[in-house]
C-alpha cells in the first residue's frame, strides 16, 4: 500500500511540473514584452494585454489565455496545446508552424493572422474569426469549426479531414489542393472559392453553397450533394461525379458541368441564403 501511495504521489508531483512555469520568465514578459523561449505552461494570463509581444518558441501548454490580448504577436512555433484561448484576441498575430492540438479558440478573432503549417487537429474553433488568415498547409484534421468565419482566407493544401464546418463562411478562400475528405460541411458558403483540385470524397455538403466557385478537377467521390447550390460554379473535369448524386443538387446556365452530365435549374427557395450561416462576429474591418 505505501509502495502505491508513493507511485501516486510521484506521478501526481510530476504531472504537475509538467505544467509548472517559471516565475522568472512571467516577470520578464510583464516588464519587456518579450519572452522567447521561455516556459510559460500552465500560466493563467485571463483578460490580460500583451499586445505586439515577442513570444518565439514559448511554452504555453495548458496555459489559461481566456480573453487574453496577444494581437500582433510573434507565436511562431510557439507550443499552445490545450490551451484555453477561447475569445483570445489574435489579429495580426503570427502562429507559423505552432502546436494548437486541443486547443480552444472558440470565438477567438484571429483576422489577418498566420497560421502557415500550423498543427490545429482537434481544436475547437468553434464561431471564430478567420478573416484572410492563412492557413496554408495548416492541419485541422478532426477540428470543430461550426460558423467560423474564413472569408478570403487562405487554406491552399490545408489537411481538413474529418473536419465540422457546419454553417461557416468559406467565401472567396483559396483552397485548391486543400482535402476535406469525411468532412461535415452542411450548408457552407463556398462562394466564389477556389476549390480547385479540392478533395470532397465522402463529405456532407448538404445545402452547401457553390455558387460561383471554381470546382476544375476537384473530387466529389461519395459527396452528399442534397441541395447544394452550384449556379455559376465551374464543375469542368471534376472527378468522382454521378448523375444520381448531381440530381438532388441544382445550378443554373452559367453553371459548367463535365460533358455528360446535367444539373436542375435551382428554385427561388434554394437560391435564398441559408439562415444563421456563418458566425456571430463584428462587422468587417
Amino acid at each position: 500500500m505505501r509502495l502505491l501511495l508513493t507511485v501516486g504521489a510521484v506521478a501526481s508531483f510530476m504531472a504537475s511540473q509538467a505544467v509548472a512555469f517559471e516565475a522568472a520568465h512571467l516577470e520578464q514578459l510583464r516588464a519587456t514584452g518579450s519572452c522567447e523561449q521561455c516556459d510559460l505552461s500552465g500560466v493563467g494570463l485571463v483578460g490580460q494585454q500583451f499586445p505586439k509581444a515577442n513570444l518565439m518558441h514559448v511554452n504555453l501548454r495548458e496555459a489559461d489565455l481566456k480573453n487574453t490580448d496577444l494581437s500582433g504577436s510573434n507565436l511562431k512555433n510557439a507550443d499552445l496545446r490545450r490551451a484555453n484561448m477561447e475569445k483570445a484576441q489574435l489579429a495580426d498575430t503570427i502562429l507559423e508552424g505552432a502546436r494548437l492540438a486541443g486547443t480552444d479558440l472558440e470565438k477567438a478573432v484571429l483576422t489577418d493572422a498566420n497560421l502557415l503549417r500550423a498543427d490545429l487537429r482537434d481544436a475547437d474553433l468553434g464561431k471564430a474569426d478567420l478573416r484572410r488568415a492563412i492557413l496554408r498547409d495548416a492541419d485541422l484534421r478532426g477540428a470543430l469549426m461550426k460558423r467560423v468565419n474564413l472569408r478570403d482566407a487562405q487554406m491552399v493544401r490545408a489537411r481538413l479531414e474529418s473536419v465540422k464546418l457546419e454553417r461557416s463562411d468559406l467565401s472567396n478562400v483559396k483552397a485548391n489542393r486543400a482535402d476535406f475528405n469525411q468532412g461535415d460541411l452542411d450548408r457552407v458558403r463556398f462562394i466564389n472559392a477556389d476549390l480547385r483540385n479540392a478533395n470532397f470524397s465522402d463529405s456532407r455538403l448538404e445545402r452547401a453553397d457553390f455558387t460561383g466557385a471554381d470546382l476544375t478537377d476537384a473530387i466529389l467521390t461519395a459527396a452528399n450533394l442534397r441541395r447544394a447550390n452550384f449556379s455559376g460554379a465551374n464543375l469542368t473535369d471534376a472527378r468522382g461525379l454521378r448523375q444520381d448524386r448531381l440530381d438532388v443538387a441544382c445550378g443554373n446556365a452559367e453553371t459548367k458541368l463535365p460533358k455528360g452530365f446535367t444539373l436542375k435549374e435551382c428554385s427561388a427557395e434554394e437560391e435564398e441564403p441559408v439562415d444563421e450561416a456563418g458566425p456571430e462576429v463584428g462587422p468587417e474591418s
